[in-house]
């Protein structure tokens, strides 16, 4: 039997010998276990460029042949290399008993004998260091660590391992089409996979109180870990819910809380409406309009963490959970102040709230000997002093509120200022309710406000001091109150007519001194953009004729007539049959319009729907003209002005009596054009 080859053993550990010791043990046959068990192989190198084989050179030392070198193997034993048996030592010879005389040829023998010896133990050495080198190379590069691979190497190491599996491959893609199956198929498997891979949902519901059918606010609502509370809809919308069979919680303060079990599928999941039934004690209220009387819908009645919102006759049924001796309910209605009661917790009636818009009336009053102007709300309280009057000021001033915003243009002379013929010129100021600070924007002989076009005021003035003969005498200007910004539209030496309609201002410069230049009917909007010619001659008159109508008189008695909307106006046949103008006023929604009539000798005040074309009378009586203004887009306010009163009212667009506010100083507004 074959004994072990010690370089192939790894139960033999050669680290600690010797060069000799391993050479012996290389050498050696007769060493048990740590000796080769394969016959001594020789190695002799060929030059295939020479006639004979050369004798092995040095380690480092070899010729570089001009080609591949052949390298043949001489062996003791081929027959025993081939069957991989070890040789057998062969047998010593005999020692004669009696030893011949030494003869000079056996000590020259000897001696060859010594220098061989001599040179096969230095070919051995040499050798045995080349050997022991590669052994220590191979010892080295087993206990060498792993080499580490980038991820990105890993990676593709691993799918290039997979790919080239066809086993694993195939249950790979098995698996995930196995996967899409369950997904698509089973309910339970698709939610699992979806909520696994981060996959979330949302949900809504809408909380009502089962008493009054109408929408619970600050209801809290959970499903799994989200949660969300209801607006003053009673809607709550929860985000990034999981998917599945969840359980579904819906509580309130003084109500029974309610518990569902829901399926939560892919999308929004409207799941509609909840009704949570009243376990408290429940309060009744019924919130009116101040002018017209009638309920108001949506009014929010709020105490603590209590609420409830009324229905369309403006009934509301606050419930609370152990309340006080004394509970204090503060109601929210949008464009309404707000309004305050302290109720009696043992209280049985109904609780009667009466509620005014939350835009203040703002009027001139002489009540102290000056030009004052005040601010009030329309029931007559919280009146307050805006600006004082300087008491110079002259009768003809003119106020002009905004149509939304808390603030208003005065034009008056309060600013004392003069031009250089002792002439008292007039300021436009800009005042906000909200700080009542005024803000002088622009000062001439001469101020027209024309009205309010969202953020500016649209207005005409004489240049201070120019020639009557100037080409650009007026200027037509704009100013926006939140940017500050004061711009020019148009100049002329004076206009023929000037009006605001709809979006657009509506401008007839004159032709004197323009040499028949910017002689036309133009429109432009209030930052002076988007300006069209829509009548190509000189127009000396604008009529308003009806909402969407504009009558044109040019010269040589022709008569035109403008749309609102057209490009341009179009010839009429003669004079229309009327040529009175409105001064319509737009209300803050754009959807309808007031305008004045004289009727028998009365003023009627007209609304018109911009929708539907219809008129409807809010008012006729003796003394009622114009100003008139919006405070919101039911409620209006309207001048009387007769030998025994001149005051402001306030009427209801649904109805009511109309309320008188203050009486006050008879100053302008909005009105029909005129020059000088």
């Amino acid at each position: 039997m074959a004994k072990k080859d010690p370089e192939r053993n790894p139960d033999i550990n050669h680290a600690d010998e010797s060069v000799e010791e391993r050479v012996h043990r290389m050498l050696d046959p007769s060493v048990p276990d740590e000796v080769p068990t394969k016959p001594k192989t020789k190695i002799k190198i060929i030059d295939n460029n020479a006639d004979e084989p050369s004798t092995a050179p040095e380690i480092g030392e070899m010729p570089v042949p001009k080609e591949p070198l052949k390298i043949k193997i001489l062996h003791d034993d081929i027959d025993s290399l081939a069957e991989d048996k070890p040789v057998e030592p062969e047998p010593p010879e005999k020692v004669p008993a009696t030893p011949e005389e030494p003869t000079i040829g056996d000590a020259l023998d000897e001696q060859d004998d010594a220098v061989t010896s001599k040179a096969v133990d230095d070919i051995v050495a040499k050798e045995g260091d080349e050997l022991l080198k590669v052994e220590d190379e191979k010892h080295a590069q087993a206990v060498k660590p792993p080499e580490k691979k980038s991820l990105g190497k890993r990676i593709k190491h691993f799918f290039a391992a997979w790919w080239a599996n066809p086993t694993a491959r195939w249950a790979t893609i098995f698996g995930i089409l196995l996967a899409i199956v369950a997904v698509v198929v089973v309910p339970n498997s698709r939610y699992f996979v979806l909520n696994t891979a981060g996959v979330r949902s949302s949900l809504s519901i809408r909380a009502v109180d089962e008493s009054t059918f109408q929408p619970l606010k600050n209801v809290k609502v959970y499903v799994g870990e989200a949660s969300a509370v209801t607006n003053t809809d009673g809607v709550a919308t929860l985000e990034k819910v999981k998917l599945g069979s969840q359980e579904l919680v819906i509580d309130k303060r003084a109500f029974a809380a309610v518990t569902k079990d829901v399926v939560v599928g892919w999308g929004s999941n409207p799941l509609g409406d909840f009704q949570l039934k009243p376990v408290g004690t429940q309060y009744a209220l019924t919130i009116t309009d101040f002018l017209s009387g009638k309920g108001i819908g949506k009014a929010e009645a709020v105490s603590g963490e209590a609420s409830a919102v009324s229905d369309d006759m403006g009934k509301i049924k606050l419930t609370m959970d152990e309340p006080p001796d004394q509970i204090e309910v503060t109601i929210k209605a949008k464009d309404y102040r707000d309004e305050s009661r302290t109720i009696s917790a043992d209280i049985k009636t109904e609780t009667s709230v009466s509620m005014v818009s939350d835009r203040k009336e703002v009027f001139v009053s002489k009540r102290s000997g000056k030009f004052d102007v005040f601010k009030v709300d329309i029931d007559g309280k919280n009146e307050q002093l805006v600006l004082a009057g300087s008491g110079i000021e002259r009768d003809d001033m003119v106020l002009i509120p905004h149509p939304t915003e808390e603030l208003f243009a005065l034009v008056s002379t309060r600013g004392n200022k003069r031009n250089k013929d002792g002439y008292l010129l007039s300021d436009l100021t800009v005042v906000t309710l909200k700080d009542n600070v005024p803000k002088t924007i622009a000062q001439s002989e001469r101020i027209q406000i024309l009205g309010w076009q969202g953020d500016r005021v649209v207005y005409v003035q004489v240049v201070a001091g120019a020639s009557a003969a100037d080409p650009k005498r007026h200027r037509l200007m704009s100013y926006d109150y939140k940017k500050g910004d004061n711009r020019e539209l148009a100049a002329a030496n004076y206009f023929n007519d000037v009006m605001l309609a709809g979006k657009y201002v509506y401008y007839a410069p004159s032709s004197a001194y323009l040499n028949g230049v910017n002689t036309s009917l133009f429109k432009t909007g209030a930052d002076g953009d988007n300006r069209q010619v829509i009548f190509g001659k000189e127009a000396w008159n604008l009529f308003r004729t009806g909402y969407e109508h504009i009558a044109i008189a040019a010269p040589n008695n022709e008569w035109y007539e403008y749309t609102l909307g057209d490009k341009e106006a179009r010839k009429l046949n003669g004079e229309p049959s009327n040529t009175v103008s409105r001064l319509y006023i737009d209300s803050p929604d754009a959807k309808k319009s007031l305008w004045i009539d004289n009727r028998d000798g009365k003023g009627v005040l007209i609304a018109y729907d911009i929708q539907s074309k219809e008129e409807k009378v809010l008012r006729s009586q003796s003394g009622l003209k114009n100003p008139v203004r919006w405070l919101d887009n039911k409620t209006v306010v309207y001048r009387i002005n007769t030998e025994q009163e001149t005051a402001d009212y306030a009427t209801s667009l649904d109805g009511g009596e109309p309320k008188k506010l203050r009486d006050v100083t008879n100053t302008g507004g909005i009105d029909r054009w005129y020059y000088y």
